[in-house]
């Protein structure tokens, strides 16, 4: 029996570790192509690295050329933009909306929540037509504050979902206790929901920052002025006369770097709410 456990061990850990190392493969790549100049990466074969007195520089050169050169600095301001605004924004309205259907009395919670949520069952290149004549006649078309409208208002039945679950696991008892000591629906919301549900707020944050940072559709076809990072990413793929794969590759670097960072400093929160709201 203990020789079939071990063996069972054994081919679970394998596969993991096979898992792990085809996950790992592209990151490899991709820190050998950025450690090379574009002369390097043609004439090195690809796995040989270049001297090591040049891979700091190598990096240096391909990361200042894709932000300066390549234009994408401005880009990437912009994708902070529209991250944490429809991050943080859908978070707050779905927050209310979350609070408003499981601990206020309010009619048909089911059918308001469905009639929100259905807007995730189809496909968004359905709503382009509709989003630009819109943003056009409110004179919204191309700047930033359309394009912000829009990713907070794409990202909110997704996070409404997350929070209505979530509002589900915190007692009523808590606002009936809060309603007798005089706090009214507004102020519960503001003391007592929203300090509660910061796992939610970490699941719906870091779902909707992530999806918008790396959102291609909306930034290339509701904007001009102000495209995100990925558009501009498109961009230096499809330049004439060819960018380096170093220069690409250097983009795509520093366009993780948001995603990475927000993913790690909430990954507590994240684990918790994500488990919560899953089992509802």
């Amino acid at each position: 029996m203990k020789r079939y456990m071990h063996f069972d061990k054994a081919l679970i850990y394998s596969f993991l570790i096979i898992l792990s190392l085809i996950w790992i493969f592209p990151l490899v790549s991709m820190i050998i192509v950025i450690f090379k100049s574009p002369d390097e990466f043609n004439s090195l074969h690809y796995w040989v690295l270049p001297p090591i007195k040049n891979i700091l520089k190598n990096i240096g050169s391909n990361i200042a050329y894709a932000w300066v050169k390549a234009k994408i600095g401005m880009n990437f301001i912009n994708s902070l933009i529209f991250a944490f605004s429809a991050g943080v924004g859908s978070a707050f309205i779905a927050s209310m909306g979350g609070y408003a259907l499981v601990h206020l009395k309010i009619k048909r919670p089911q059918s308001w929540f469905f009639g929100i949520f259905i807007g995730n069952l189809f496909p968004f290149q359905m709503f382009l037509i509709p989003l630009y004549l819109f943003l056009n006649k409110l004179g919204l078309y191309d700047t930033r504050t359309g394009l912000i409208i829009v990713y907070v208002g794409i990202c909110v039945p997704f996070a409404l979902f997350v929070y209505r679950n979530y509002a589900y696991t915190l007692p009523g008892e808590i606002f009936d206790a809060a309603k007798v000591d005089g706090a009214g629906k507004w102020k519960s919301f503001l003391k007592i929901f929203l300090p509660m549900s910061k796992p939610a707020f970490a699941v719906v944050f870091i779902f909707q920052f992530i999806w918008t940072w790396n959102d291609l559709l909306f930034g290339l076809i509701l904007t001009e002025r102000y495209r995100p990072i990925m558009t501009a990413l498109s961009k230096l793929q499809g330049a004439r006369g060819g960018v380096p794969v170093t220069i690409l590759i250097a983009g795509a670097l520093i366009a993780s770097i948001p995603t990475i960072i927000v993913l790690l400093s909430l990954q507590k929160f994240f684990v918790r709410g994500f488990t919560l709201t899953a089992g509802k």
